[in-house]
């Protein structure tokens, strides 16, 4: 989690920042409930240390939110920890999660918190690709990020009566990242479990020159959601 609350203070910058040849544009994802990590509740706010020093614009930082972006001085190792948040006295709380976040110069990442298919607390760095889009298109990135099985993800327009575009993604299994581009405007997304849909529609609604990044994160079904991201491609 504390990998993941730094990335998304890095990522707070958030409008079209351009990453200078030494540094990486970074988004944080909190994707872990809270009872995953003991606490009572799905939310569990948590403050975030970098290098032993408490990043502010982490602190507090929920289940469900995306930070960013922000650059990071890059190439780099960052020592991320996570910790119960504390309003009054910002990461004095025991460590939850601690790990080690190498970070490559001009990339753009999605520095993820989440849950392996079989539960357990994860800090993932997928790679984002914000090159600019064909003429009139806009990509979505999907990332499976959820405790959950396998999943086949359908993407499409219109009722989903075959008649209008529709893309599948089969077994689209946990820490899986595809992306894919498509015209602007409203799609739906499903997934299923042996043919059986499981969650969705979801509308996802996608503007031109962008890339809209999409995270199922949580656990199956309790607490399971989809958060989304929506950012500039670059020239």
């Amino acid at each position: 989690m504390k990998n993941l609350t730094l990335m998304l203070t890095l990522a707070l910058a958030a409008v079209v920042v351009r990453a200078s040849a030494n540094n990486a544009m970074v988004y944080a994802v909190h994707g872990i409930p809270g009872t995953a990590l003991g606490a009572p509740t799905t939310d569990l706010p948590v403050d975030v240390a970098v290098n032993g020093a408490c990043v502010a614009a982490l602190n507090g930082l929920n289940f469900g939110e995306i930070r960013g972006p922000l650059p990071l001085p890059a190439p780099a190792n960052y020592t991320v920890e996570i910790k119960p948040a504390d309003s009054l006295t910002p990461c004095s709380q025991a460590t939850l999660l601690s790990t080690v976040v190498p970070v490559t110069p001009g990339i753009n990442a999605s520095i993820v918190a989440h849950l392996t298919a079989g539960g357990a607390p994860k800090l993932a760095v997928f790679v984002n690709d914000v090159t600019w889009t064909s003429p009139g298109q806009g990509r979505f990135i999907l990332h499976h990020t959820a405790q959950a099985p396998a999943v086949d993800v359908r993407v499409y327009r219109g009722d989903g009566n075959g008649r209008s575009p529709s893309v599948p993604v089969p077994g689209f299994a946990n820490g899986a990242q595809v992306g894919a581009e498509f015209r602007p405007g409203e799609w739906q997304a499903t997934l299923s479990v042996g043919g059986n849909v499981v969650f969705g529609p979801a509308t996802l609604k996608l503007q031109p020159k962008t890339v809209q990044l999409v995270y199922a994160i949580g656990t199956f079904p309790d607490s399971f959601t989809v958060i989304t991201k929506t950012i500039p491609a670059m020239r």
